[in-house]
């Protein structure tokens, strides 16, 4: 260490600014051989110099830049540490809700936006002038317009105020979206069992998932209760508009309502159609359950309606009403047709026509 500040101070830096009113130092200056009148680095500093044209030895000029090089590298590390607290996240806007659309995916029925949560949500987001939990959204190729990854009913609520929608943006697969959406939706208020049943429906027919197994798979639900929310899905519409909203549909329903139509589908689907023609009143969705299964007081009503013929104490037919205006007429003794089609011919004042 001895040896190299003696050796530093040979050595004369320029200052960093020239003096005032004199010339440049010029680049050959420090090799310039010291004659008689010039000053050496050890002579004295004329008074008035100032700060800013005073020399530096090696060392004290090295000094000086480790001195300044370490506040700007701590506030350069202080910079990059806040930066990276903010890296891979996504923007986060306020949109005009008009330029927002629903998604392909969309798994609310319409009925949910006339339901008092949605409407405690709208006066929640009235209060506070914002949707403060934000929606997600994804770029479409329209410039300016997004598509809703998750979120419909917030914006919803701020299209029907006039409000702008605070929105994530972001870019993402339609499998991606699929699955933020399911897990945001249970997350928050979940789906009904019908609505469950149709996403995953939706999905299934677009080829975001070979199968209902590597579907709940990767959503992380139950396999066999994914499986019976699509069968739920499955249902025929007439047999979904029986009740009062889709919505009241329960999930262990399915199970009963499929194999009901795999017996007697034509029953089952003129039953649903009757509650149907109904109109409006007000239908208890268990009522209509065991009415489409054909239990309850639509059971009691077709045993009143059937009709047992005996001879000498045995069975010899039987008459109830099936489906819609139609008897249903089993005969049990050894009649032949001809002699049946006689009898009932002349019952109904009507001609017989071999088939």
């Amino acid at each position: 260490m001895k040896r190299i500040a003696e050796k530093s101070k040979l050595i004369n830096l320029p200052p960093a600014t020239p003096p005032a009113g004199g010339p440049a130092p010029r680049p050959d200056a420090a090799r310039a051989t010291p004659g008689p009148a010039q000053p050496t680095a050890t002579s004295a500093v004329p008074a008035g110099a100032g700060t800013a044209s005073r020399s530096f030895t090696g060392v004290g000029a090295m000094m000086a830049a480790l001195g300044q090089g370490g506040t700007l590298g701590k506030e350069l590390e202080e910079v990059k540490a806040r930066l990276a607290e903010f890296e891979g996240s996504a923007p986060v806007r306020l949109l005009d809700p008009k330029r927002v659309r629903a998604s392909a995916f969309a798994n609310r029925h319409e009925t949910e936006y006339g339901s008092q949560s949605f409407a405690e949500l709208r006066r929640e987001i009235e209060q506070a002038r914002v949707n403060v939990q934000p929606i997600k959204v994804r770029p479409t190729r329209d410039p300016g317009v997004f598509e809703i990854v998750f979120g419909h009913r917030r914006h919803r609520a701020c299209l029907e105020l006039g409000l702008e929608v605070l929105a994530i943006v972001e870019e993402v697969t339609d499998r991606e979206l699929w699955l933020q959406m399911d897990q945001e939706n249970r997350g928050r208020r979940d789906l009904s069992p019908w609505e469950q049943g149709r996403s995953i429906q939706t999905a299934l027919r677009s080829g975001l998932f070979p199968s209902v197994r590597q579907l709940a798979e990767h959503a992380g639900i139950d396999f066999s209760n994914a499986a019976k929310l699509l069968k739920l899905a499955e249902l025929p519409d007439d047999v979904v508009a029986a009740f009062e909203k889709p919505t009241d549909l329960q999930v262990h329903w399915a199970g009963l309502l499929s194999k009901a139509l795999q017996a007697d589908p034509e029953s089952v689907l003129e039953r649903a159609k009757q509650i149907s023609s109904r109109g409006t009143v007000p239908r208890p969705s268990k009522r209509i359950l065991a009415e489409l299964l054909g239990e309850g007081e639509g059971a009691a009503r077709r045993a009143d309606s059937t009709v047992t013929l005996t001879r000498d104490g045995a069975t010899v037919a039987t008459i109830r009403r099936g489906p819609g205006k139609r008897l249903l007429i089993e005969i049990h003794s050894p009649v032949g047709v001809e002699e049946a089609a006689a009898e009932v011919s002349r019952w109904l004042g009507a001609s017989t026509t071999r088939g």
